[in-house]
């Protein structure tokens, strides 16, 4: 993965713009699998095809489509015929908002593929120069025009609270020193969002120990299970949930292009 500097408009939406070039081959066993990040996430791809897949649904993508993934709970496996090359931007947990407004909800668990169309007319990002930076400053442009809404100050804070505790924190001491109701704050986070402070927490908290305990297949990080888990069974309930695989079964084989996309 390359990283690119966020353009100061997109800076309070947006947490990383980056580009991806695929193996070249894939191992036998790869399973291409992304665990949900809590991100709202725009892709582009600029060569090659391929295919999300959540939850038994397929979404297909042809060179050159511009592509939102929306929040989701279960994996996401990626399929399609090396390589692909694309260029993403992931939003934080309430960027997407400044675009969508609310219709979020159109959106969880789904990849919709969404205009290229700018507001004077023309259309970008209809084939691929050879110019990545060229490329990353259209998509960036296209996005920003678009910008309509501007996230709740509360939403923002109680994200940047759960983000602080790696998803361990509870409810009642998020919403603390907030003098608004805990049903508002709820709705408000997840019409800003798409998702309620509760499921962000858990994304959040599986992300840690998936990064400290399966990415990188270190089993002595296992003791640190507790730190965010209340036992080992609270753990594989929320890995099957999430992977729909026990943990033991997920690690013997490969997921090295899934990984990509979960370490920061």
């Amino acid at each position: 993965m390359k990283y690119y500097p966020i353009p100061e408009a997109l800076m309070n939406y947006v947490e990383s713009i980056w580009s991806f070039e695929s193996p070249e081959q894939m191992e036998a066993d790869e399973q291409a699998a992304i665990i949900p990040s809590g991100r709202w996430i725009v892709i582009w791809n600029y060569s090659g095809e391929y295919e999300h897949v959540i939850q038994n649904q397929s979404f297909h993508h042809s060179t050159f489509d511009l592509h939102l993934v929306g929040q989701h709970h279960t994996k996401i496996v990626l399929k399609g015929n090396v390589p692909v090359h694309s260029i993403g931007i992931s939003f934080k947990p309430y960027g997407y908002y400044s675009i969508a407004g609310s219709d979020l909800s159109n959106y969880l668990s789904k990849v919709v593929s969404i205009s290229k169309r700018k507001l004077d007319g023309s259309e970008v990002l209809t084939d691929f120069s050879g110019n990545l930076q060229e490329s990353v400053t259209q998509l960036t442009e296209l996005l920003t025009e678009r910008i309509r809404f501007e996230p709740d100050s509360r939403v923002v804070h109680i994200a940047e609270q759960i983000n602080a505790h790696k998803g361990n924190i509870l409810i009642k001491d998020l919403f603390a020193g907030i003098n608004t109701s805990q049903r508002h704050l709820n709705k408000l986070f997840k019409l800003q969002t798409g998702i309620t402070p509760k499921e962000y927490a858990s994304i959040v908290r599986f992300q840690e120990i998936f990064n400290r305990y399966i990415r990188n297949k270190k089993p002595e990080n296992k003791n640190e299970l507790y730190d965010l888990f209340y036992d080992e069974s609270h753990f594989l309930q929320s890995f099957r949930k999430v992977l729909t695989l026990q943990p033991n079964v997920f690690l013997k084989k490969n997921n090295k292009l899934g990984n990509e996309f979960i370490k920061k």
